[in-house]
């Protein structure tokens, strides 16, 4: 069995005993565990010592309070740094009545100056085509100008024309009275003669019609006997066969 001797500073000392007083155990037993418990994490891959890497801070109790002091005013002179800087963000933010109204002129400035750079090709091709129209008007007129003339020249005749006293022609009866009942009388007989003859002419085209006619102007038999004499040439009043059947046959197919 071997034997190692280490030499520790007070400090340390002082943690063993502490430590090895609080186990209830010596020190050279409370050194035999820290190694034996430091062998068995190393082998079994465990953590055996922690590190700290965070920076210590050294000193006593009266420059550890001045450091908190200093690290007290250096956070309340950020957090005023950081309220300002709050505030000017907020109220880039937010805007004020002129920064709205700025921004409103800035945004009319710019649609106007958008709709003027899309609008400007139309407005040169409407001045092309003005100046085309303008410029097609004059041949238009010289070259209706003969026609535009010949049609002046018409009207002015017609005006004058109008103005010439014309004469006019009446039937005048007179105030012979009998004489105007004779005229009226005789224009009345024409037309109903004339009425009468459309009417006969209509009865003799159109069949439905016709019959009718002929039933009350032949009210007779003898007169229906000389017409089917006349017409077909016999003496008996009897229509021949050949004409007689298709007339039957037609007279019940109107039925």
């Amino acid at each position: 069995m071997g034997q190692i001797n280490v030499n520790y500073d007070d400090r340390t000392l002082q943690g063993i005993d502490r430590l090895a007083a609080i186990k209830g155990i010596s020190r050279p037993e409370l050194l035999r565990a820290i190694a034996g418990e430091a062998i068995e994490a190393h082998d079994g891959g465990r953590l055996a010592f922690q590190v700290d890497d965070t920076p210590r801070i050294d000193g006593s109790m009266n420059a550890l309070t001045i450091q908190l002091r200093e690290a007290v005013l250096e956070m309340e002179r950020t957090q005023r740094v950081n309220q300002r800087h709050e505030k000017k963000l907020l109220d880039a933010f937010v805007g004020s009545e002129d920064v709205v109204r700025q921004a409103q002129e800035s945004l009319t400035a710019r649609i106007n100056d958008i709709n003027r750079k899309s609008y400007q090709p139309f407005l040169m091709k409407l001045a092309e085509v003005q100046a085309a129209i303008e410029g097609m008007q004059g041949r238009l007129i010289d070259a209706q100008s003969d026609k535009l003339s010949a049609i002046q020249d018409r009207l002015d005749a017609v005006h004058a024309a109008a103005k010439v006293p014309r004469k006019q022609y009446n039937l005048v009866l007179g105030d012979d009275r009998v004489l105007s009942l004779r005229f009226l009388s005789a224009c009345a007989l024409l037309t109903a003669f004339a009425a009468i003859m459309l009417f006969l002419i209509a009865a003799s085209l159109v069949p439905w019609l016709g019959v009718p006619v002929a039933n009350r102007m032949l009210t007779d038999t003898s007169h229906i006997c000389r017409v089917i004499d006349g017409r077909y040439g016999v003496t008996d009043c009897r229509i021949p066969d050949e004409y007689r059947r298709p007339s039957v046959r037609s007279a019940r197919a109107g039925r």
